[in-house]
């Protein structure tokens, strides 16, 4: 190669990296050039406030930003793991929403958030793709007698769905994580991507996923959540199986949550054995007793657990008759209850499958990846 090709390459790929160093993040909102995520998954944040004495970004930590002379603040993270990362922007006390970024319910309120992404190869099962046909996400209104008040779900439904009027399909019950909504799996977790692509290669049985708000509590209660398991079983079940074309029967019928989701699918699909055959909890332990005591949760204790969920787990045998499917998962840097509890319930007999998504924490990389796992053992 003579000395002008060689320069001219380099200087390609030199201009290669400065635009990808200088690439806004993909949640951005459109036209705006920050955050910008840098190739060492650090992310650059600016904001414009001239008034302001003080802004601060907050993504992990909070990292202090500095002005200049036009009243531009900026600032560069450290660099960040993969992934999905709620943020705000905070100044005088006050903590809100990028007007750069597009927002996502979560921590219990709107928030912003940036994608640090992975390579190509490892997110292409939640990434869009030319000639994968794409199932519909609606956006559906009910009344719940048990909460006195309507609410609303999302159902996602296979691309084929309209296309095959005669056909039924099974229904995971799928739940987000505490201060997220009945949106998280959409927006944030890309279910509908993962499923359009699963289905795509044969991979996973064309099915129906409800979502839910896991926030239900009576009329007048503080309780948040007492509504939940009556609203869910009496309600949304009844509702969707005559609203859909589903099989409507517990052998096509799993639930799935992340987080405290994860003890709401344990709550329901243990709980309720003559609704659910599968069940999954992403980064979620079995709660017995105090949901609290993190440090001795109940399933250490055999005894508490053969008592658990009126005795689910006593007779082994029977357990694994009648359930088809148990699946858990989390992250690596999560800790190792998940995985003690899976090896207990293993010693204990019962039947369960355990993964554990690579290099990733308690996040939404990890939700994506367990429900690309348990997605292909569902209804075959």
């Amino acid at each position: 190669m003579s000395n002008k090709s060689l320069l001219t390459a380099l200087f390609a790929l030199l201009c290669c990296s400065w635009m990808w160093a200088q690439a806004p993040s993909v949640l951005n909102v459109e036209g705006k050039e920050y955050p910008k995520v840098n190739p060492d998954r650090s992310v650059t944040f600016q904001f414009r406030a001239p008034t302001a004495k003080s802004v601060s970004v907050s993504v992990g930590k909070d990292y202090p930003m500095e002005k200049d002379e036009r009243g531009t603040w900026t600032v560069t993270t450290d660099p960040l793991v993969e992934g999905f990362h709620y943020y705000s922007l905070k100044t005088g006390g006050l903590s809100f929403t990028d007007p750069n970024s597009n927002v996502f319910y979560g921590t219990g309120r709107d928030c912003s958030a940036v994608e640090v992404p992975e390579d190509e190869a490892s997110s292409d099962f939640y990434t869009p793709k030319q000639g994968v046909p794409q199932g519909a996400v609606r956006s559906v209104k009910f009344y719940s007698k048990a909460c006195g008040e309507y609410r609303r779900m999302l159902v996602y439904t296979p691309a084929e769905y309209d296309a095959q009027p005669k056909k039924r399909y099974p229904v995971l019950y799928l739940q987000h994580g505490g201060g997220e909504d009945e949106t998280g799996w959409i927006f944030q977790g890309h279910a509908d991507i993962i499923l359009d692509n699963l289905i795509a290669e044969g991979k996973a049985e064309p099915m129906i996923i409800v979502m839910n708000s896991g926030y239900a509590r009576y009329p007048g209660s503080d309780d948040s959540f007492d509504a939940f398991e009556e609203m869910m079983t009496t309600e949304v079940i009844p509702f969707v199986d005559k609203r859909y074309r589903t099989v409507a029967d517990r052998d096509h019928r799993a639930v799935a949550g992340l987080s405290w989701g994860a003890k709401q699918a344990y709550d329901l699909g243990l709980g309720y054995p003559d609704l659910f055959s599968y069940v999954s909890g992403f980064s979620g332990i079995i709660v017995i007793g105090d949901f609290n005591n993190r440090a001795n949760p109940g399933f250490r204790d055999p005894e508490k657990l053969r008592a658990a969920y009126n005795g689910i787990f006593a007779d082994p045998d029977a357990f694994n008759k009648k359930f088809h499917y148990m699946f858990l998962c989390n992250g690596e840097a999560e800790g190792n209850h998940i995985g003690d509890m899976h090896q207990i319930l293993l010693d204990a007999g019962i039947q369960n499958d355990y993964y554990q998504s690579p290099g990733t924490a308690h996040e939404w990389l990890t939700w994506r990846r367990c429900l690309y796992q348990f997605a292909q053992k569902l209804f075959k």
